[in-house]
């Protein structure tokens, strides 16, 4: 990334350039020594830059986080699916991993694609990419896992799961969400689960604003508190990686976080075996949630396994 500062105004007498280079030594200062105007003070800076893409950007001017997602829809048909239980998607009264995968093939085969589509999850969408590939292989070219791990036997963890007094798995018990008096109270309120520091705050922020809607006396979160009430894992997430009969790949976070009885390390050296011929890496500088870490970077490596299918002809 360059980030290359022009003096304003062009030309000008004050200490801005000083005061730019004393706060800001990261970026380069281009001094032009005469006033050029916008346009020209831009086509300058324009022609100092060293990379492929450039944005301008204004003092006057609020960046939208969206302002990302044409790096993947100038080159594909894009949904983004908001599974049941979550986001402005509606409540289910019974959550269950199938349950999942097929409302996941449902918005798939109603999104009118041409051809078959690859899927890409994150995390928990990691999880249902994975039972839906296993389970609806047919209606797709390929699946992309983003920081699921794939766990060996002695490592299997239930998420939604827990242990009584005899040693028997039973429901979490769940709660109502919080409603707040506020907008902005329930705002603060909101954090990234797992939660991890995220350099992208402004991404963070509108993820929340988007999480809650107004409900009688006041506002509350989006998700179904109760979808995880009996949602049993299951333990045969090897058996179905190992066997997917469509492409795969996996993306980690390099800085993702280790487990209690396992580490990531293990994990993905446990699915490689699984899947040895198929790419498994690291997107660098990223944690856990590695589209809010390093969005460009995520958008890229999506775009360059999306050609090597393509050169690969899956899609035909």
């Amino acid at each position: 990334c360059q980030c290359i500062g022009h003096e304003p105004p062009h030309g000008s007498s004050d200490d801005s350039v000083a005061l730019l280079r004393t706060r800001s030594p990261e970026v380069e200062v281009l001094e032009l020594g005469h006033n050029f105007g916008f346009p020209g003070g831009c086509n300058r800076a324009i022609e100092a830059a060293r990379h492929e893409r450039i944005i301008l950007l204004n003092s006057d001017i609020g960046v939208d986080p969206d302002f990302i997602a044409p790096l993947l829809t100038d080159y594909y048909n894009v949904i983004a699916v908001d599974l049941p239980g979550m986001g402005d998607s509606g409540w289910l009264k019974d959550y269950k991993r199938e349950i999942m995968a097929e409302a996941l093939i449902t918005m798939v085969r109603d999104a009118g694609f041409t051809g078959k589509p690859a899927i890409i999850g994150h995390s928990m969408g990691g999880m249902v990419s994975l039972i839906t590939s296993h389970l609806y292989h047919s209606e797709l070219a390929a699946v992309m896992i983003c920081d699921y791990y794939v766990r060996p036997p002695h490592a299997h963890e239930e998420w939604y799961m827990e242990e009584d007094e005899n040693g028997v798995m039973r429901p979490r018990q769940t709660r109502e969400t919080r409603v707040y008096e506020d907008f902005e109270t329930a705002l603060a309120r909101f954090r990234l689960q797992p939660e991890q520091p995220c350099a992208n705050q402004f991404i963070v922020d509108f993820i929340g604003e988007h999480s809650l809607r107004e409900v009688d006396g006041g506002w509350t979160w989006k998700f179904d508190p109760h979808m995880y009430r009996d949602f049993p894992m299951g333990t045969n997430w090897p058996e179905m990686y190992e066997g997917l009969p469509i492409p795969s790949a996996a993306m980690f976070g390099e800085l993702s976080h280790d487990w209690e009885n396992i580490t990531r390390n293990d994990i993905i050296a446990y699915m490689k075996t699984l899947r040895p011929t198929m790419p498994h890496f690291d997107l660098l500088a990223a944690r856990h949630h590695v589209l809010l870490d390093q969005p460009l970077a995520f958008a890229s490596s999506i775009n360059q396994q999306m050609q090597n299918w393509q050169a690969q002809n899956i899609f035909a």
